[in-house]
């Protein structure tokens, strides 16, 4: 079980139970206690805790201009770099929090950013790309 603040979509604390009561596992607290200074504290299976904090930190694919693609696969070590027939694609090595970071990917000569899961295949990468940005091209259909 984890705390979660619904305003600024995190977990507060992970939670242990004590006593017959659920309290945060650093500084004892109950989400009574909890909610006198947050009103908008929740208690929830610390799976939907961690996916809504996620959640709160994704954005969907943009399109980038190659300067910035390429300021962005040199500024850190990228991370899960692959290219495949048109697509190529690699995740940032930093964090915006939980299990997020930034995605780029060069599809057909044009440039992409998202924000996703860090565990995202490279199928899985280009599938969300296509399926966002490209659906309805007659490439893509089968015609």
């Amino acid at each position: 079980m984890a705390f979660f603040q619904v305003s600024r979509s995190r977990i507060w604390a992970y939670a242990v139970q004590s006593g017959g009561e659920w309290r945060s596992a650093f500084g004892g607290q109950t989400l009574a206690q909890m909610r006198e200074e947050m009103p908008d504290m929740e208690l929830i299976p610390t799976v939907d805790a961690l996916k809504r904090e996620n959640d709160g930190y994704r954005q969907p694919w943009c399109e980038i201009s190659e300067a910035r693609y390429i300021d962005q696969l040199e500024v850190l070590p990228p991370m899960d770099w692959h290219r495949s027939g048109e697509c190529e694609s690699f995740k940032s090595s930093e964090r915006y929090g939980g299990d997020v970071t930034s995605i780029f990917a060069r599809f057909r000569g044009r440039f992409f950013e998202c924000r996703d899961l860090d565990t995202l295949t490279p199928e899985q990468i280009r599938e969300s790309l296509v399926s966002t940005l490209f659906a309805g091209d007659s490439a893509n259909s089968g015609h």
